[in-house]
């Protein structure tokens, strides 16, 4: 390769350096290979281009740390030899290539965390890849060689964060299995699923594995730190707060995306963990229960969503403003996902419309299961507030999607029945 006429950077081990590689490696020619590689870029890198740090793609695939004195653990030895076609450094140790996070999970001992992690992976087929043998006569499509297309997909990688990158930069938290038990037992209250039509046996599985699944979600988190460089927080994908206590750090594992650190506990508010759930006043959706597919209760009235300015937030809203359906208990559907908790339940509903003359202010609730009864008390809605409004509490008992419903006044008369909103906060309490 590099006798070729492009531009490359050799950073060369010394003999007394090579004469300690694994036998596992000189004796594999792929694992060789990938080793030697691992010394060789594309393009040529000087040491005064190198001030403070580079990041740089060697030819297999791996990213290097180089810097006017370091090849990632190596010291630089030699520097700046330049031949016709690149530049060439010694350096006093051999460097083999550093697994990815995900390849050292996939590679490390076992572990109930590794074991969730991999049964994550599904089979998918990308036509575009697969071989045509033909085209059917009947329908014109083609005809693809069974066994080709397919590849490896995991739900985490494509759905969290994608610890096969090696252009990322990841912070990733794997537990002990006792770790691993606690924390799961202390997120599970949360996550209580009970579907009426499924064995216990069947919803305990379902809480367990959205469990795992909101515990493991934020064991990656963005940018690598090292012990000495930890800040007191850092964010996962999902912008959860999450603290490392450098105390309960078993191992520490550089990797060649970041590093890995293997812990014992771990450190986060639960508020931080279980969010607020906003369900916005246009996001209706139908509902299946007293009128299938339908997302209001009639389709009488007027429908609006109206995009407004709120003086206090400085911010631009859209709200939902539905009247002259004359219809008592009138009312809108959400199916928003709620965790099993109790939450306080705040909305912004915005009177800015009839405010002059003679005006008649009308109430509206919110409640969840089904319109009635009523879960929540009927609150007024005042002229020209743009702030949260405090409605009450309500308990979830299961985890998973609830029906929720703006509900209009216990009127056939248009002045009293309006509903009107721009969200509805629910907000844990988990302290």
């Amino acid at each position: 390769v590099i006798s070729s006429s492009k531009m490359f950077t050799v950073w060369a081990p010394t003999n007394a350096a090579l004469s300690g590689l694994a036998a596992s490696i000189v004796n594999d020619d792929s694992l060789l290979k990938q080793f030697v590689a691992n010394h060789i870029s594309n393009q040529a890198y000087l040491t005064r281009n190198a001030s403070p740090v580079l990041t740089i793609r060697t030819l297999n695939g791996k990213n290097i740390l180089f810097s006017p004195s370091k090849f990632e653990e190596a010291n630089l030895t030699e520097t700046d030899r330049l031949a016709s076609n690149g530049v060439l450094h010694v350096v006093d140790m051999a460097i083999a290539p550093k697994k990815n996070a995900w390849e050292f999970l996939e590679y490390s001992a076992a572990s109930l965390q590794k074991t969730f992690l991999l049964s994550q992976n599904w089979t998918d087929r990308d036509l575009e890849q697969a071989e045509i043998t033909g085209i059917d006569p009947k329908t014109g499509e083609p005809i693809y060689k069974e066994g080709t297309g397919y590849f490896e997909r995991n739900r985490f990688l494509d759905g969290i964060a994608n610890l096969s990158n090696e252009d990322a930069r990841y912070t990733f938290i794997m537990l002990t299995d006792a770790a691993f038990a606690s924390e799961k037992a202390r997120l599970a209250p949360f996550f209580t699923v009970n579907i009426a039509t499924n064995t216990a046996a069947r919803n305990a599985e379902l809480t367990d594995s959205i469990t795992t699944w909101y515990l493991l979600k934020d064991m990656v988190l963005l940018g690598d730190y090292s012990i000495e460089n930890l800040p007191d927080t850092l964010f996962s994908p999902d912008s959860v707060k999450m603290h490392i206590d450098p105390a309960a750090i078993v191992e520490t594992h550089l990797v060649s995306n970041g590093i890995v650190y293997v812990m014992s506990s771990l450190s986060y508010r639960m508020s931080d963990k279980i969010k607020p759930v906003i369900i916005e006043g246009e996001s209706y959706v139908p509902y299946t229960g007293v009128v299938p597919n339908v997302s209001y209760r009639t389709t009488s009235g007027t429908r609006t969503n109206r995009d407004r300015f709120n003086p206090v937030t400085g911010k631009n809203f859209r709200e939902i403003y539905f009247y002259n359906h004359g219809t008592s208990e009138y009312w809108v559907h959400y199916l928003p996902t709620l965790n099993s908790v109790k939450y306080k339940v705040y909305w912004v509903a915005v009177r800015d419309f009839n405010t002059t003359g003679t005006v008649t202010l009308f109430s509206q609730r919110f409640t969840f299961k089904t319109p009635t009864p009523a879960t929540l008390p009927y609150t007024q809605v005042p002229l020209l507030n743009y702030n949260e409004v405090y409605l009450g509490e309500y308990t979830v008992t299961a985890y998973g999607p609830t029906d929720a419903f703006l509900v209009s006044f216990n009127s056939t008369n248009n002045t009293l029945n309006s509903v009107v909103l721009d969200y509805v906060k629910l907000v844990p309490v988990t302290e």
